[in-house]
C-alpha cells in the first residue's frame, strides 16, 4: 500500500505569547493519501490555519512528528525543508500573496525560477499554465490591474508551476464575490477530478468544504469529527 503523501502523529502546537501559552494544536493525527481532497473546517480559534500550516510543513509542530512522502520533517534543516516543500506543495492564499512589481507571467515564473529552471522553459510553462486558468490575456498584467478573482487565477497557476503533488489552499475564495469564488472552485475541482490532484483546503463555509472527499472538523485544536462521504468518524 502506497504511503501517505503527507502523514502527521501526535502533533501539538503552542506559542508563547509572553506569560500566556496557546495551545493551537492538541494531539493531531492524520493522513492524507495522494489523490485526496480534504477540507478543514472549525471555529474561528479552533487551529484550522495552523494545521494547515503545520501539514504543509510551513510551520514546525511543539512535538509529534510530520511526514511528507514518508520522510520526517524534524530530520531536515530549514534549507532542505524548502527544498522539500517546493517540489511537493503549491500554495493559494486567501490575500493572494502575488508580487506586486511583477506581471502575471512573472508572478507564475517566479517559482521556477527558484527550481532553477532555464528561463525560456519557465517561460513556456507559466504561458500554458496561464492559459489553463484562462489569463493568456492578461500575461503582462501587474496585479493592480487585475480583478480578485484573475488574481486568485494567477495565484493558482503560480502554485502549479512546479507540479506539485498537493495544492494547499486557505479559505481561498475568502475575498472574492460568489460569481469569482465560484470560478475558482471550479478550477480547484478540476485539479482534483481531471489532474489527480492532492487538495488541503481551509474554509469556514459549508457549502464549500461539502466539495471536498473528506472534512475534518478542528474544535480546540483537535479533530472532534471526520466526514467522509456521508460517513461521520
Amino acid at each position: 500500500m502506497a504511503q501517505p503523501v503527507i502523514k502527521v502523529e501526535n502533533i501539538k502546537k503552542v506559542f508563547d505569547m509572553g506569560e500566556v501559552k496557546v495551545r493551537a494544536l492538541d494531539g493531531i493525527s492524520l493522513d492524507v493519501e495522494k489523490g485526496d481532497f480534504v477540507s478543514i473546517m472549525g471555529p474561528s480559534g479552533s487551529g484550522k490555519t495552523t494545521l494547515l500550516d503545520v501539514l504543509s510543513a510551513l510551520l514546525r509542530p511543539s512535538s509529534g512528528e510530520v511526514y511528507i512522502n514518508g520522510r520526517p520533517i524534524s530530520k531536515m534543516d530549514d534549507s532542505g525543508l524548502a527544498v522539500v516543500r517546493g517540489q511537493t506543495i503549491g500554495f493559494i492564499f486567501q490575500t493572494f500573496n502575488l508580487v506586486s512589481r511583477m506581471n502575471a507571467l512573472e508572478n507564475v515564473m517566479l517559482p521556477l525560477w527558484f527550481q532553477g529552471v532555464p528561463a525560456g522553459k519557465r517561460k513556456k510553462i507559466a504561458l500554458e499554465i496561464l492559459e489553463d486558468v484562462g489569463l493568456s490575456d492578461r500575461v503582462d498584467h501587474k496585479p493592480n490591474q487585475l480583478s480578485g478573482g484573475q488574481r486568485q487565477r494567477v495565484a493558482i497557476a503560480r502554485a502549479l508551476a512546479v507540479d506539485p503533488d498537493v495544492i494547499v489552499a486557505d479559505e481561498p475564495t475568502g475575498n472574492l464575490d460568489s460569481a469569482s469564488g465560484e470560478q475558482i472552485l471550479k478550477i480547484i475541482q478540476d485539479l482534483h477530478d481531471n489532474k489527480g490532484k492532492t487538495i488541503l483546503m481551509v474554509t469556514h463555509e459549508p457549502s464549500i468544504a461539502e466539495k471536498a472527499e473528506r472534512m475534518v472538523f478542528l474544535k480546540d485544536g483537535k479533530i472532534v469529527k471526520i466526514l467522509e462521504k456521508g460517513v461521520s468518524k
